[in-house]
């Protein structure tokens, strides 16, 4: 893997399931989501799992975190149901990414978290990125499951 961290674009649904692997079970400061009305830019930080680096599977052990920025453009609406209440410590985490056509409206994107908790995005098209920030330390909890798939 590149030392300068994950860079990804998501422009269809295989891509947002590739999102979902990547920040599956990653907490999310819920002081750290923005939706930019204006810019139609929805954009939020999540302190993802380093699946990809080496790490004991069963334990956890060696397993390393980032902060990773997610962003979407061309969002033309975001909501929230039920995620002010998720996690201790102002914190959400994510279950998956689920996405939905519109009948001829444009997409919506759903962040699901763990406990029920949802930000749904509308937007005319997919068109999202994923990058990490910073260097990568290690993780301060074990994820609540195994990764999708190996990466």
């Amino acid at each position: 893997m590149d030392e300068r961290g994950l860079k990804l674009k998501a422009a269809d649904d295989d891509d947002l399931e590739v999102f979902a692997t990547v920040l599956q079970d990653a907490p999310m400061p819920l002081s750290e989501v923005t939706h930019l009305r204006d810019e139609r830019r929805f954009a939020a930080l999540f302190r993802r799992f380093c699946y990809e680096r080496e790490h004991d599977r069963m334990t956890a052990r060696d397993l390393m975190q980032v902060d990773c920025a997610l962003v979407f453009d061309r969002v033309s609406n975001a909501a929230a149901w039920d995620v002010g209440g998720l996690g201790g410590n102002g914190l959400a985490e994510l279950l998956t990414i689920v996405s939905e056509n519109r009948a001829g409206r444009g997409v919506s994107v759903t962040l699901v978290f763990h406990g029920g908790g949802h930000i749904r995005l509308e937007a005319d098209r997919v068109e999202g990125r994923l990058a990490d920030i910073g260097e990568p330390r290690a993780a301060d909890r074990r994820p609540r499951h195994a990764p999708k798939s190996d990466m």
